[in-house]
């Protein structure tokens, strides 16, 4: 028969917004377990790339967590293993020392330290009644509780049983993942002379971006990712496919390698990356660029039944531009510092107290993200 529990707060999603919930609750001494469909991590095998942390996002963090800045810094930036602090490059806010590239594994890493996490909980059902939540997870486990919060990211089960109608919004732009491992000396040699002691480095032509970051650095190997992304073209558009299901991310067109081959006089190490003969050996993803934000009216009538939604899952961002994994943080620090204030109790005054920046942060993104690429909505 499947196991019964009752526990006082259930978290949906042990990515960031919910372990920086999970933590700051657990420094007040408020008990909650986190459910993630995943099976348990471990190193940098899922969320090892690189994300971009900014200081007023971060710096409320260290109470929780019992860090200084330069600690926090050492334990989680992408470099960290070969004494770095996540230096990048002079670009738009990032111009100063105040943000960094962090590895998000070694960041999650840090934020799970004992913390009560299920792993292999994917939720399949959430039924309220009597101010009681029932949940029931895909391994027949089932729990009880008064307040579940879900954090489980961009297509979470949690939002689509609470507002089953609310979807993506995909903005116009083709863009392209890629990731790459080489031998410490490789990177020494090819890549660290052109990309000047920092992580992240950018060029564009026309309004094709290209990018290249660090995700990890050890002694003897440098993981990097890197990004080619352009306005999507009128259809057909070979490039840019909308309407793709989630399981064809990794579904590359050949016409991808022959677009990128047409790149003229790109300057090191991009000429290196952006070779498709080496591509075509690389993990690519390709990547939808989308945003979401669930009516209040549905985040309203679930706080009334102990249902919150946070992070990605409440309001998803664009991926380049979009700052997720800093809303995440901020998320997470802001609703445990309500449950210890509020006791658990008129979510409906938090979403409220937040909504406003939510829908503040999705437009900040798409104007972000035009912005990379040189162009206005009156050009899209």
């Amino acid at each position: 028969m499947p196991s019964m529990s009752q526990p006082q707060i259930s978290i949906i999603g042990a990515g960031v917004s919910g372990l920086v919930l999970g933590r700051c609750l657990l420094h007040r001494g408020i008990p909650a377990v986190l459910y993630d469909k995943d099976a348990p991590r471990s190193g940098s095998a899922r969320h090892g790339y690189g994300i971009t942390l900014h200081r007023e996002t971060y710096k409320p963090l260290l109470k929780y967590i019992g860090l200084d800045e330069t600690a926090f810094r050492r334990r989680v930036a992408v470099d960290s293993a070969v004494n770095g602090i996540g230096r990048i490059s002079n670009h738009g806010r990032d111009s100063d020392a105040s943000s960094f590239r962090a590895n998000r594994a070694k960041l999650e890493n840090l934020l799970s330290e004992g913390l009560d996490i299920r792993w292999d909980h994917g939720l399949s059902s959430l039924t309220s009644e009597n101010s009681t939540n029932s949940l029931t997870f895909s391994n027949g486990q089932q729990v009880q509780s008064s307040l579940v919060v879900g954090v489980d990211g961009v297509h979470s089960s949690v939002r689509k049983s609470i507002s089953p109608n609310t979807d993506f919004t995909v903005l116009p732009f083709a863009v392209y993942n890629g990731k790459r491992r080489l031998s410490r000396s490789a990177f020494g040699q090819d890549y660290a002379p052109y990309m000047d002691s920092t992580n992240l480095v950018e060029h564009r032509q026309g309004q094709t971006l290209l990018q290249i970051s660090t995700n990890d650095m050890t002694a003897n190997e440098v993981s990097i990712s890197y990004i080619y992304s352009r306005p999507s073209h009128a259809q057909p558009d070979a490039l840019f496919t909308p309407d793709r299901p989630k399981t064809a991310a990794t579904d590359i067109p050949s016409a991808l390698f022959d677009e990128i081959a047409t790149l003229k006089d790109l300057p090191p190490p991009f000429r290196d990356v952006f070779n498709p003969a080496t591509m075509r050996k690389d993990r690519l993803l390709n990547w939808l660029m989308r945003s979401l934000l669930v009516p209040a009216s549905d985040l309203e009538n679930a706080a009334e039944r102990g249902i919150v939604l946070i992070g990605d899952a409440m309001h998803a961002t664009p991926i380049l531009g979009g700052e997720g994994a800093n809303w995440a943080i901020e998320d997470g620090i802001a609703l445990a510092e309500w449950i210890v204030e509020k006791g658990g109790e008129g979510f409906g005054g938090f979403l409220e107290g937040r909504y406003g920046r939510w829908k503040e942060a999705i437009g900040q993104g798409e104007r972000e993200l035009e912005g990379m690429h040189g162009v206005g909505r009156a050009s899209l």
